[in-house]
């Protein structure tokens, strides 16, 4: 490519790695030569002479959930403006492929990697020192990013009072203490206890965030007893698909009010009240601290962005999803 431009492999180097002062016009000689060559600069090659391979590495439990497709979407494109491609990898929520995807990561020479890890033994795999960001996930001695789930949950309780429930249900993902979506729950129950809401909890499967059974489970829900007349879903996913199969048991109910968590765009498609988690800024964020410790900078231990109540068709003072 030097020869092509005739300027010397140093210089060329520069305008590729943006260093030095460079003429304009030299620019614009090797950047239409790359273009010309179908030039691609080898990352390994380069990350044996600056120590940085520019890759960063991604592991989400799958691409197909409307959350973790979000997210990976903003990681790539903040990677990209910094300068990092990015290699994916999904875990399905299996411990061995995530720990597989993670060796696998490293043994490409990734400069760092972003994790969200359902897994409770996550930290035991993790090499010491190596730069890691945790998403939506506490892990120790890890730094991680999160949206305020505490306050998401004490919203939707608000809400529910707002839309005059008087018995709720908290319908979600079985989860443990360690994920941080456990204080949405906390929050929602807590905050329902000092608006003396009467309110029952029911879970899946903690692995079920498609709610593959999910027929099964509002038969189980509405079987006897008293109805609930506000539903919060501890997901937007749930609950789109929850009200997509009350058809079973509309003649049971009155009114029902729902209420979603996160913010992706299906809400706005199905008329879903929600709590809306910055996903796009917390993928920002997450790149960010991570470049930060690639580059050996102290960084927080926790980073948690605020939510926001957004009220849709499906919440409020006479709303409700049965028709």
């Amino acid at each position: 490519m030097a020869t092509k431009v005739g300027v010397s492999v140093t210089t060329v180097s520069r305008v590729l790695n943006n260093r030095g002062a460079i003429s304009q016009e030299t620019r614009d000689k090797v950047f239409q030569a790359v273009k010309e060559l179908n030039y691609f600069p080898n990352e390994m090659a380069r990350s044996l002479s600056n120590k940085n391979s520019h890759l960063l590495g991604l592991i989400v439990p799958y691409i197909a959930h409307p959350f973790f497709s979000k997210l990976t979407d903003s990681i790539e494109q903040a990677s990209y403006r910094a300068g990092y491609k990015l290699m994916l990898c999904t875990s399905g929520q299996d411990p061995q492929r995530e720990m597989e995807s993670f060796s696998m990561l490293c043994a490409n020479n990734v400069a760092g990697v972003m994790i969200c890890s359902r897994i409770e033994e996550a930290a035991s795999y993790f090499k010491n020192d190596f730069p890691i960001v945790s998403i939506e996930r506490t892990i120790p001695d890890i730094p991680s990013v999160s949206c305020d789930n505490y306050k998401g949950g004490a919203l939707v309780a608000r809400e529910m009072a707002e839309s005059g429930c008087r018995r709720v249900l908290l319908f979600g993902n079985q989860v443990s203490e360690y994920l941080p979506s456990y204080l949405r729950y906390q929050g929602f129950l807590e905050e329902c206890g000092r608006l003396g809401l009467d309110a029952g909890t029911y879970f899946i499967g903690a692995e079920d965030l498609f709610a593959e059974g999910l027929s099964d489970d509002i038969a189980a829900v509405f079987q006897g007893g008293p109805q609930p007349d506000g539903i919060f879903a501890t997901s937007d996913v749930l609950a789109a698909r929850l009200i997509n199969c009350l058809g079973s048991v509309r003649e049971k109910l009155r009114r029902l009010v729902v209420v979603g968590f996160d913010g992706i765009d299906l809400s706005d498609y199905c008329g879903i009240s929600t709590v809306v988690q910055p996903i796009r800024e917390m993928g920002s964020l997450a790149v960010d601290i991570l470049l930060q410790r690639i580059e050996g900078k102290m960084v927080p231990d926790r980073s948690v962005l605020p939510v926001a109540f957004l009220r849709r068709n499906s919440s409020g003072p006479g709303a409700s999803v049965i028709r």
